[in-house]
């Protein structure tokens, strides 16, 4: 159910890419289940509380500093803080080579 229009500043895509979580001391495979230039929603087994500082590392593209947002079960929503022309740059290229993406809304 929808409360309205999407007010995003990015748009969503479904990615399949794999990473790690880096959170205090602790570090966890994470999967990205979409991606987009401000943030990412990630599949990953950490104690993680909305507020937290992360470190999320894609081997794509590159490590970069994340505030999670939202925690529900093993999936938490995280704003990147930084890098956004980087990981734009690497959905458009993802995108025109690799054609398979289904944009997430």
């Amino acid at each position: 159910m929808s409360d309205g229009p999407e007010k995003r500043r990015h748009s969503r895509h479904e990615i399949p890419l794999e990473g790690t979580l880096r959170s205090g001391g602790n570090a966890a495979p994470c999967k990205v289940r979409n991606l987009s230039a401000g943030g990412a929603l990630l599949e990953v087994d950490l104690p993680l509380r909305p507020g937290h500082l992360v470190t999320v590392e894609i081997p794509e593209i590159g490590a970069h500093s994340a505030r999670v947002v939202r925690v529900i079960w093993k999936f938490a929503a995280v704003a990147l803080e930084g890098g956004e022309k980087q990981v734009e740059g690497f959905i458009v290229e993802w995108m025109e080579n690799e054609g398979k993406d289904v944009s997430a809304p």
